[in-house]
């Protein structure tokens, strides 16, 4: 079975207690928050010692910190993170809040919703099988007053 996580760095958040997790035949999924570059690093050892062989990090990430993090796990995991167009994060920085986070994630046969709640931010994630399935999740997610969507860098 594969094992993916998403980990996403927001303060104020502990990942033993800012967590959801999407499982099915094929993957265990689990969407995780890390509150800063030194408690992602023991994080992904955790996990990676945890059998984990994905992990996909959100847009506060870069190159520079996937190469430490992929020192860190002995290099046996795929690791990605979440890029933007120049058009997009411009339009990021201008957001008032990132309270309400939208993410979409591959590897559900079905259209399914997981959400994490914190006083700092709430993640509303969809995982979909598919560019349409992605698509409707990303209405979906409008409609709940998010107007900040990542999807993984997987797609």
């Amino acid at each position: 079975m594969l094992k993916y996580a998403f980990i996403s760095e927001i303060k104020g958040v502990t990942p033993e207690n800012y967590y959801a997790i999407y499982e099915n035949e094929e993957c265990f999924n689990l969407i995780i928050g890390s509150p800063n570059m030194q408690n992602t690093e023991e994080l992904v050892k955790r996990l990676a010692s945890e059998g984990y062989t994905m992990m996909n990090f959100c847009g506060a990430f870069n190159e520079e910190l996937l190469e430490k993090l992929r020192t860190a796990t002995g290099r046996n995991v795929k690791m990605a993170y979440v890029r933007y167009f120049p058009e997009e994060l411009e339009k990021l920085t201008k957001l008032p809040s990132l309270k309400e986070f939208g993410l979409i994630i591959e590897g559900a046969d079905k259209l399914t919703e997981v959400c994490i709640e914190s006083d700092s931010c709430n993640i509303h994630a969809y995982f979909v099988r598919d560019m349409e399935m992605a698509k409707e999740a990303a209405k979906k997610l409008v409609e709940k007053g998010v107007y900040f969507i990542e999807m993984c860098g997987w797609f």
